[in-house]
Formats: C-alpha cells, sequence, structure tokens
C-alpha cells in the first residue's frame, strides 16, 4: 500500500484521477472543476503520465492535447468508488447535497462495496487475517514528494462534484492512510507506530491529533504517571478499510516487484485467500467506468 500512496496518495493526484473517471481530459477541464492552481495541475499531470496513469494525445478535434486513463489510471477507479461510499456515509456535506451512482448494467441506485471474489461476502476490517508474502521487507518506500499536509480544505462545491469528496482532505496524505493502515493491522501506540511507520515525531503527532479532531481515531489513557495514551479506530475509521484494501490491491498489480506481494491476505469468513473487488450492491457485479452515472 505505501507503493500506491507514494505514487497517487496526495490529494490533487486523487482529485485529478476522479475528474478523469467523470470526463475530464483537457487542461482546462480541471482546471474548471476541481480549482487547482495551474502550475499544480501542470505538475502533477507531468507526475500522472511519467507515472504511467495518464497518456498524453492528440485531441480529436485536432487542437491541443488530452490526456486519456491508461489501464494503470482505470484501474484506480476501485478506490475512486471507495472514497466515494466513505463519503456518502460519513459526510455531513454530503448528506445535505445527497447524489446517487447510477449503474446502468442493472439500472439500479448502487451503493458500491467492497467484497471477497471467492465467496461474494463483504469484507470488513475483522473478518481478514494477514501474513508476510514473498515480497516482505525486499524494498523500501521512497520518500514522499509531499511531506506536509495542506491546510486547504478542498471547496464545498468540488466535494460535492467529484468521486474523492470531502474525505480526500484528511485521506489524501500520504502519512495519514500509512497511520491508519497500521492501526488495522494492530498497532495502537504512539511508539509502534512511529516504528512501523518509519514517520518523523512531528509528523505523526500532527496526523493522529487530526484523525482524532476528524473522529477516525479514539485517544484513549492506558498508563498514569508518566500519562500515555493509545490510540482506537472509530467506527469512521474503521470504515477506511475499504480504501485501503483498493490501494492495495492496485499497488499489488500496478507496482509490485519480481518478489511478489509483501503481504498476503486471508478471508476468515470462508477461508479462501482474500481477492477484495469491489461490486455494485444490486446486482454484485464490479462496475466499469462506463457503466455508471453520477448524478446530484
Amino acid at each position: 500500500m505505501s507503493r500506491s500512496l507514494v505514487a497517487v496518495g496526495d490529494r490533487w493526484s486523487l482529485l485529478i484521477l476522479g475528474a478523469a473517471f467523470q470526463g475530464c481530459v483537457r487542461f482546462v477541464d480541471w482546471s474548471d472543476r476541481i480549482g487547482i492552481a495551474s502550475n499544480v495541475l501542470s505538475g502533477r499531470l507531468r507526475q500522472l503520465v511519467a507515472l504511467g496513469c495518464l497518456e498524453m494525445v492528440q485531441g480529436d478535434d485536432g487542437r491541443g492535447h488530452e490526456y486519456r486513463l491508461t489501464s494503470m489510471g482505470m484501474g484506480l477507479y476501485p478506490t475512486a468508488l471507495m472514497f466515494w461510499r466513505f463519503d456518502r456515509l460519513w459526510s455531513e456535506k454530503r448528506l445535505l447535497h445527497p447524489e446517487a451512482l447510477t449503474h446502468l448494467t442493472c439500472g439500479g441506485s448502487m451503493v458500491p462495496n467492497m467484497a471477497c471474489r471467492a465467496c461474494g461476502e463483504r469484507v470488513h476490517a475483522r473478518d481478514v487475517g494477514y501474513e508476510d508474502g514473498p515480497g516482505a521487507g525486499f524494498d523500501a518506500s521512497p520518500p514522499s514528494r509531499v511531506s506536509r499536509r495542506s491546510a486547504v480544505a478542498v471547496d464545498d462545491d468540488v466535494s460535492r462534484n467529484t468521486l474523492f469528496g470531502d474525505s480526500v482532505d484528511y485521506l489524501g496524505d500520504r502519512w495519514t492512510q500509512m497511520v491508519i493502515s497500521t492501526l488495522f493491522l494492530g498497532t495502537r501506540r504512539f511508539d509502534q507506530i512511529q516504528r512501523e511507520c518509519d514517520v518523523a515525531t512531528n509528523l505523526l503527532s500532527d496526523r493522529l491529533k487530526s484523525m482524532v479532531a476528524g473522529g477516525m481515531l479514539q485517544r484513549r489513557r492506558y498508563q498514569i504517571g508518566p500519562d500515555r495514551f493509545e490510540y482506537l479506530l472509530t467506527p469512521r475509521g474503521m470504515d477506511v478499510y475499504p480504501i485501503a484494501l483498493a490501494l492495495m490491491r492496485w499497488g499489488d498489480q500496478w507496482l509490485g516487484t519480481a518478489a511478489g506481494p509483501p503481504l498476503l491476505l486471508h478471508h476468515l469468513t470462508c477461508g479462501n485467500p482474500l481477492e477484495a473487488v469491489v461490486v455494485c450492491d444490486q446486482c454484485g457485479q464490479s462496475p466499469d467506468p462506463h457503466e455508471v452515472l453520477f448524478r446530484r
């Protein structure tokens, strides 16, 4: 998962990809839709092209260039749907201004869910077991391009009109996602999280404080004199799990090494190796971006 976060884990990259899933192909499309500064947009587009998520092609009308999603970029669509699902369940802004995803294949108003391909049941964090994979420990995560969490929130109109809604303010950050992922694996205390993430203590303090304020974590004292605290995932924090799974699966597919995946997952409910897939809650099929209509 850390490979995915280094590649596309910042807020603007996620918003650009989300808008691309909704039809943005030209520079001006993104500038108008997500309100991004021109220099930031230029930089992120270059990075996404270099990574392989977008390709620059001649426009169909012969005027200028367009940026088209590649197969690698399309592979992030399940992640975008899991962000949308999280916002639909937990964002107060989206409760006030609801929108729907219509799955054109079955005609239903869709809420995408993360499911086990083997048994079809929804996947919950407590129903998954882990063990080191063949690629565990074989490579180190490269340094993040951006370590500072942006203090500027996504505009309300932007958050309500993209698949990546206002949760991108919390989760469109590499270190926030990394910290949450270690809690899913059982770590709770500051020194444990710091060791697992290999993150500077000031960055970790900032992210933990932000997640407590955002309702993702609960801070609980486990020792008096000196006071020491541990961090527990709230129900809202637990519901980040499908986003983490989607990013992990994409990273294994597109950013993996010859050594194999770093982590192997097992679905305890059915006993099979877990292949997590995003499905429509109405028909159980995995939706394609061209088969989903986003409407207010």
